[in-house]
């Protein structure tokens, strides 16, 4: 079975889905909807006959001010004649369409890849979506405890001049923080003082990464239930050998 492609247009944040065009489509069709997506190419097949063979080339006019210069990229394959001028032009054309696959970027804003490249995108952007999600689940209750058991909080220390100062401004704190990659604050109550240490975007259940031990008492019982669920994820399932043959097949396997 061919292989099909889909044809999108990435999104620009996590936040929004990719616009899919289309799927299940022949390198052919993915050509043709690329170059025709919002009408900025008019094209034609020009076919120069040599006797013995026919060079095929797709050229492409701009039809709007910012559809670029890749009509000077031309799109071109030579197929010997054999009396079969049908099948001599869907054979170009598939050499054509893989050239335009190879190097699309010239020629559109949007992406044209393997259906199943994209679903592996889709899961990819789902578990972003999910690390994200606990992520911000797991700062909201640590700076929810934190004003709660009486500090202030002082981020982000990176800065020479940090952002909050001794502040217990809950929402503007939150929404600050998912704006970066990491943050340092420190907390403040009475004449304690703690530390802390949020890398966002990696797994989700390791969002704090490190603290002064005082702090525990707040961070620990947050964190805790994420880490226990990280944890059984990634417990590894023990293989059961049922018969004498699958005992000699995992003695075969370790003798690579």
């Amino acid at each position: 079975m061919n292989q099909t492609h889909t044809a999108y247009i990435p999104a620009d944040s996590l936040d929004n889905d990719d616009l899919v065009i289309a799927r299940q489509l022949s390198p052919v069709e993915a050509m043709k909807i690329a170059l025709g997506y919002q009408d900025r190419w008019s094209t034609h097949l020009i076919e120069d006959d040599f006797g013995s063979f026919v060079l095929y080339t797709w050229t492409m006019h701009p039809k709007t001010n910012d559809a670029g210069r890749a009509w000077t990229l031309p799109l071109q394959a030579t197929v010997v004649r054999a009396g079969q001028p049908e099948l001599e032009r869907r054979a170009a054309l598939d050499m054509i369409a893989a050239q335009f696959l190879h190097r699309q970027t010239p020629y559109w804003t949007g992406r044209v890849v393997a259906d199943a490249e994209y679903d592996s995108r889709l899961e990819r952007v789902a578990k972003k979506r999910e690390v994200r999600r606990i992520d911000r689940e797991i700062a909201t209750k640590v700076v929810d405890a934190l004003i709660t058991d009486g500090y202030t909080i002082t981020c982000d220390l990176q800065d020479l001049e940090p952002e909050f100062v001794r502040s217990t401004d809950r929402d503007g704190i939150l929404e600050y923080m998912r704006q970066l990659e990491w943050v340092e604050m420190n907390v403040h109550k009475e004449n304690s003082r703690g530390w802390l240490r949020l890398i966002f975007g990696e797994n989700g259940f390791d969002l704090v990464q490190d603290y002064t031990v005082d702090l525990e008492h707040i961070v620990e019982p947050i964190c805790q239930p994420y880490w226990r669920t990280a944890n059984a994820a990634d417990r590894f399932r023990a293989m059961t050998l049922e018969t004498p043959e699958d005992v000699l097949k995992i003695e075969g396997m370790l003798k690579w």
